[in-house]
């Protein structure tokens, strides 16, 4: 079987095979010894994700602005606000609710372009967008922590420097990179391929260090977090919904706004909590890991329906 068939293959089953990854790792734990690597993983997600577009694809924030500052809303203001309100009155852990904090904060263009896309829509502006939140997060991500008492200067900056040799070093490399036509063509097949490979690894490895590090003592926040998770998927999933009638877009780039409103990304909180915090502020972003699958799968049927 060629690459390109078993790259096919991952994408069309990938929602059976991230549950799928979800019960390996809680099942072989001991993938949680590559749990300090997946700052790497996500400079390999990044790269792979921004090297798949045209440099013109990005251009395309500057004009559409208005699709994007909506966007973004979603992102880094509705996700923030219901997912802290809901935490603080239901969390009463720091170590759980600095979780929280990293989750919501996090917009997922890797996921939200593949579902989007699996979903027959074309998300280019609502991905670019996505990608441009991301890119803001680098940014927010220690202001906000600051601000917060989470974190002290020191540790801001610090993180600061990991997210940006984790997201904005490896999307100037690609984009350097897509510039030269020639120099990625032979390799696309490769890096695609890689890249899927990369996002089940990286679920297979959070849930394995949950499971061998806090799972036992901690069901009932872990259930707290699901209904968390779930809430903050379903506001996007509908935010992103009424998005595409206010601004009355073709189905394909509705669909766009669906998962790019909706998604969220568990690799950046898990990156930073593992480098930087306890164990215990991992837990949202695994959870989400767990819990978005499931939903997303339930979408994709009722968009394709």
């Amino acid at each position: 079987m060629s690459l390109n068939s078993y790259h096919a293959n991952i994408r069309k089953y990938y929602g059976f095979l991230t549950i799928l990854c979800v019960i390996i790792g809680f099942l072989q734990p001991q993938f949680s010894i590559l749990s300090p690597y997946i700052p790497f993983l996500l400079a390999i997600l990044v790269f792979s994700m921004v090297i798949e577009h045209q440099i013109s694809d990005f251009t395309r924030v500057v004009k559409n602005y208005k699709f994007v500052i909506a966007l973004i809303t979603s992102n880094l203001i509705l996700y923030p606000l219901i997912g802290i309100l809901i935490g603080y009155g239901l969390i009463h852990q720091p170590e759980i609710m600095t979780g929280i904090i990293l989750l919501c904060f996090a917009p997922s263009p890797v996921v939200a372009s593949l579902w989007t896309e699996l979903s027959g829509g074309d998300g280019t502006i609502s991905i670019s967008a996505a990608l441009f939140s991301m890119m803001l997060s680098i940014i927010i991500y220690p202001i906000v922590l600051f601000f917060m008492g989470i974190a002290s200067p020191e540790l801001s900056l610090d993180i600061l420097k990991l997210l940006g040799l984790s997201i904005f070093v490896p999307a100037i490399i690609a984009l350097f990179l897509r510039v030269e036509e020639e120099k990625y063509i032979p390799a696309k097949n490769k890096i695609t391929f890689l890249s899927s490979f990369v996002g089940l690894l990286i679920i297979v490895v959070a849930i394995a260090h949950m499971a061998s590090n806090v799972m036992a003592n901690e069901l009932y926040t872990i259930i707290i977090l699901a209904f968390i998770n779930i809430v903050l998927l379903s506001a996007g999933f509908i935010y992103g919904y009424l998005l595409s009638k206010f601004f009355r877009v073709k189905r394909e780039n509705g669909i766009g706004f669906v998962f790019t409103s909706s998604m969220r990304d568990g690799i950046i909180p898990l990156s930073v909590a593992i480098t930087y915090f306890s164990s215990y502020s991992t837990i949202p972003a695994t959870i989400l890991l767990i819990v978005m699958p499931f939903m997303v799968v339930g979408v994709y049927y009722l968009i394709r329906s």
